[in-house]
């Protein structure tokens, strides 16, 4: 079976995309777009965006963003395992642990350490970021 790419990183849009976009689809799957920024952006004769740092060749502003697919439930939890899973898929997680362990044990390069601390910080990161979208958009954590 093939898996399929529910993490998109980097979609650019004129305008601001919502935090919850509904596929209605019947089945209850919706986007989850977040780490939204506002950038300036070049839009060609074409309509193609792109992102620039140059304000002199800016067309103007629009917005840089991650979006994450999301199947039913629409709680919380759902939405972080999902982003988390989609980050990190288990065999990465199960890596970054034993890898972890093994530097604890002067089997392994004491950088392994500084690895898996980083994955744990981000891992809060989006667990924070999910919390604060999930409240502003009255999504339960659970059902």
């Amino acid at each position: 079976m093939a898996k399929t790419r529910i993490l998109v990183i980097g979609l650019i849009s004129k305008e601001q995309p919502v935090t919850i976009d509904d596929l209605n689809n019947g089945q209850g799957t919706f986007l989850y777009n977040h780490n939204v920024q506002e950038v300036l952006i070049i839009e060609d004769e074409d309509g193609n965006i792109t992102v620039t740092d140059d304000e002199s060749k800016a067309t103007g502003t629009g917005y840089q963003y991650d979006s994450c697919r999301v199947e039913f439930p629409k709680t919380a939890d759902n939405m972080y395992g999902t982003l988390l899973n989609a980050k990190y898929d288990s065999d990465h997680q199960e890596k970054l642990i034993n890898e972890y362990n093994s530097a604890k044990l002067g089997l392994m390069d004491e950088s392994k350490i500084t690895a898996y601390t980083e994955f744990l910080r981000d891992r809060i990161a989006i667990r924070n970021m999910v919390d604060q979208d999930a409240a502003a958009n009255h999504i339960p954590t659970d059902l």
